[in-house]
Parts: structure tokens; C-alpha cells; sequence
């Protein structure tokens, strides 16, 4: 498959800059003049000019993925992963031969929103801190360097870099304490239309839209107190973006782990969080809250996290005991100062300063936790037929745990 090809077609991401490179997924239309379907994933340098929706000419080695080792002794399966996505194949060292710029799209005029923001916050903020923000709000993923990702991974707070259903949860939870002047009905209604936007502008991608899903069952499970309905809307959810993309069971990490997490939280956030009354329960730093959902969420999503990734933390419980209750604020702040420097620099000082000392800090906690001896052990690879056979004995516990819970707090609100 190495040939060099010439290929024309329709840009479908928004192109997403490395630090060396920009990568575009092209829904290919011909290749040599030969009309052709499918997608591709192409490799240009990174000062490339061109958005979504734009018809190209470029040209390039096509080549297929190959899987590779990590540094942990996981295959990764880098074909699949792509054809989850529907990319069939990769131009390297891409060249552009000619771009027709496409027409205005809902789409397209979400990306350039999220391009003239991320420009403000590129104005008010310094690197790490400015990449470090962007992964958190936004979902990027460039400009981190490799030894503080690293950080974060071994601190077990690589989830709040990257745009998960946590972070989206707290869009949307802040959105509906913002809709508290309307009726309930119509507070959910506009909600959810704020965070579909939210989602879209921020690349609808498959990662971005099952965490946006996650994010409303968690909090319309939170606000109705009705878990059992939650863990339906879970199997509906997980059950409909199964039948929409088979393959997402079987070459999705991601998918995986969001579910796991999620069926966590919901069975075993509120057992643990009964466990743990000596705990402070301020009305923002709810430390016990945070605890519990933290505990919740690595017991259960522990046998397939190793699985994956073989990196087993002992710092992810205090680190994000720290961390946690300062993600909202950053975001907050962090947003204010990107609306206000949209205007003008000046008008961002505040808010910036906020957001650079909040971002200092988890950077600190990072590296610190990261740094301890015996922070993390790598775990030898193993089947995934063990990581299923855990899940047994441990779904069925928590399952038991859940249900006698459920009936304790029936009883005493009988």
C-alpha cells in the first residue's frame, strides 16, 4: 500500500494541530483521478491552511496503520482504533496541491467560535498552563509536553486533560444552575441544547458526544435522585452507540472505560460516600463527595485500566482530592478570561491571573504526586479474558451493595 497517491476530497475534522504536524481526516472523493470512498487520516506540516468543509488536493505516501508497543508492553491496535473512526488509511508527509474553501456550516461556524476563543486564551496565558486549559475545557490534546502528560497519567488525573464526561458534566451542571430562574422543564430543555452546542463545537467527535451522554445521565440522575433510572439510561445509551458503531466493543478503550466509569459512579458513589460521614461536606469543596466518586470510579474501573494502559497509581486518590475541587473554578475563570480577551487583553487580567495560579497548581500536584517513590507500578500484560472474569465477582458485589443501600434509604424515608 506505500505508493505516493494524489487525493481529493472534503476535510470532515476540524484539522487538529500537533506539535510538529496537523492532522485532517479527508473523506476521500478520488485517488490518481480514480473515483474512490472511504476516509483518510493525512499528515501535513503543522503551518497547513485549511478548515473543515474545505476541498483538497493533496498529495502523499498512503500507507495502512501498523499497531505498535507502548512503553508498558500493550499492543495498540492502531488499524482498528482507525477503523472505529472509519479511516482506512494514512497519507504521510502530505503535501497540499490546492484548497477550495467550502461554504458556511453549522459546523464550521462552531470550530472558527472555538479557534478565535482559543486565540484570546493564547494571548492571556503562558505555556504549559495555556495547553494544559485547553485540554480541559476545549478537549485538545496539543502542546502538552510529553513529561507532564506523563505526570498526569501516573497521578491517575490524565481524565481531566482530556474532554471526558467529567469535565462535560461540569458545563452542564453549571448551565443548569444558571437556568435556576426558569421553570424545571425548560431549565433541562435549554441545558441540554447549551451542552449539545457545547459538544459540537468542541468536534463532535465520538469521544466528545459519549461523554456528553455520560455527562447528562450522571447529572439527571443526580438532580431526579433516581439511580435506577440512570443505570437504564446507561444500557440505552451504551446499547444505542453499540447498534449505531459495532465496533466501538471491541477497538475502543475509550468507549469502554466511560461505560465502567460511569456504572461505577452511579452503583457505587452514594455506598461509598455513606462510608465516609467523618468526611467534610462544605457546600463547594465537597471533599466528601469528591472522595466518593473518586474511590467509586477507580475500584471499579481499575482491572480494565490496567488492562489497557498496565499503570497501576497509589497517588490517584489524593492527588485528585486535590485537584477536583478546583477544576470547576478553573474552567470558570478560565472562560471568563477567554470571553474578556476576545475583547481585549487588558480586560482578562483578572480572570487570567486566576485561572494561570489555579493551573500552576495542578501542574504542582501533578508533578509532585508523579515524583514520590513508588507513585506507580507497571503491571505485566494480561489477557482481557482475566479483566472479564474480575468483573464478575465485582459487578455482582457492587450490584449487592447497591441494592441493600437503596432499601436502607427506603426504609427510612417510609
Amino acid at each position: 500500500m506505500n505508493r505516493t497517491v494524489t487525493v481529493e476530497g472534503v476535510v470532515v475534522n476540524d484539522p487538529e494541530a500537533r506539535e510538529t504536524s496537523l492532522h485532517a481526516v479527508v473523506a476521500v472523493e478520488t485517488i490518481n483521478t480514480t473515483p474512490a470512498r472511504g476516509k483518510i487520516l493525512a499528515i501535513l506540516p503543522r503551518g497547513t491552511a485549511f478548515a473543515y468543509n474545505d476541498r483538497v488536493s493533496i498529495e502523499g505516501t498512503l500507507t495502512a496503520p501498523d499497531s505498535f508497543v507502548t512503553d508498558t508492553g500493550r499492543v495498540f491496535d492502531y488499524p482498528n482504533y482507525l477503523r472505529v473512526r472509519g479511516i482506512s488509511g494514512i497519507v504521510r508527509y502530505a503535501e497540499v496541491n490546492s484548497v477550495e474553501h467550502g461554504g458556511a456550516t453549522v459546523y464550521g461556524s462552531l470550530y472558527q467560535l472555538k479557534h478565535a476563543f482559543e486565540r484570546s486564551i493564547e494571548r492571556v496565558l503562558f505555556e504549559p498552563q495555556t495547553s494544559l486549559f485547553e485540554g480541559i475545557l476545549l478537549g485538545e490534546r496539543r502542546g502538552l509536553p510529553d513529561s507532564l502528560t506523563n505526570a498526569f497519567i501516573i497521578a491517575s488525573l490524565i481524565h481531566i486533560v482530556v474532554l471526558s464526561g467529567y469535565n462535560i458534566s461540569i458545563v452542564g451542571e453549571a448551565v443548569l444552575r444558571g437556568m435556576t430562574f426558569l421553570p424545571r422543564k425548560a431549565s433541562y430543555i435549554i441545558g441540554g441544547i447549551l451542552m449539545l452546542l457545547f459538544v459540537l463545537m468542541t468536534g463532535a467527535s465520538s469521544t466528545s458526544i459519549r461523554a456528553g451522554i455520560m455527562a447528562v445521565i450522571a447529572i439527571v440522575a443526580r438532580y431526579l435522585h433516581r439511580p435506577t433510572a440512570a443505570l437504564r439510561a446507561l444500557g440505552i445509551a451504551a446499547a444505542a452507540m453499540v447498534f449505531w458503531n459495532p465496533l466501538i466493543v471491541l477497538y475502543d478503550a475509550s468507549f469502554i472505560l466511560s461505560i465502567i466509569a460511569t456504572f461505577g459512579l452511579i452503583v457505587l458513589g452514594r455506598v461509598v460516600e455513606e462510608r465516609l460521614m467523618r468526611v467534610p461536606a462544605w457546600s463547594y469543596f465537597n471533599l466528601r463527595s469528591i472522595a466518593a466518586s473518586t474511590i467509586a470510579v477507580q475500584i471499579f474501573i481499575l482491572p480494565a485500566l490496567l488492562y489497557f494502559t498496565g499503570i497501576l497509581s497509589f497517588v490517584a486518590l489524593p492527588a485528585n482530592i486535590l485537584v477536583l475541587p478546583v477544576v470547576s473554578l478553573t474552567m470558570l475563570a478560565g472562560f471568563i478570561a477567554g470571553l474578556l480577551g476576545m475583547i481585549h487583553a487588558a480586560l482578562a487580567f483578572v480572570p487570567a491571573f486566576v485561572t494561570d495560579t489555579l493551573l500552576r497548581y495542578m501542574i504542582a500536584v501533578a508533578n509532585t504526586a508523579s515524583s514520590l517513590p513508588f507513585s506507580s507500578v507497571t503491571i505485566p500484560a494480561f489477557p482481557a479474558w482475566f479483566a472479564l472474569v474480575v468483573y464478575v465477582p465485582l459487578s455482582w458485589a457492587a450490584l449487592l451493595l447497591y441494592n441493600r443501600s437503596t432499601k436502607l434509604r427506603h426504609q427510612e424515608s417510609a
